[in-house]
């Protein structure tokens, strides 16, 4: 486990997810990653009428769990577009993956879950370093 380093040697990377398919009507109304070998260092936008929590363990295997407070705050699939970025560990043992769920509904009454696995995501090199506090 990585327990600190200069900004020289950190690695982040900016997430996306391109397609979400999603019926005519839906709105994303929640959703839960799991991130494998990295921490969750921004998101770049919280919507008003949104939880949203990330727990980033020491263990390098962290989460995020989102969901909408009021149906007005209920999301389309552009939202994912350069949505968070992600510190990879640097000595991994484990590849870096993500993976999980995103919740949508027509009504708000009845939902539906897509699982997303790490082959539906995009990441790019992110240049500019997030402001953020290493370990020590």
């Amino acid at each position: 486990m990585r327990t600190g380093g200069t900004q020289a040697h950190r690695h982040f990377v900016l997430v996306s997810l391109p397609t979400l398919h999603m019926a005519a009507g839906e709105r994303v109304v929640g959703f839960d990653f799991d991130v494998t070998s990295g921490r969750i260092a921004q998101i770049t936008d919280i919507p008003i009428g949104w939880n949203v929590s990330a727990d980033n363990d020491a263990s390098w295997n962290t989460k995020i769990h989102a969901s909408v407070l009021v149906a007005a705050a209920a999301l389309n699939g552009s939202y994912f577009k350069d949505f968070a970025v992600i510190e990879k560990e640097g000595n991994a043992e484990i590849p870096f993956e993500i993976g999980g769920k995103i919740v949508v509904s027509s009504n708000f009454s009845k939902v539906r879950e897509i699982r997303i696995e790490m082959k539906d995501f995009t990441t790019a090199e992110k240049v500019q370093v997030p402001h953020s506090h290493p370990t020590k």
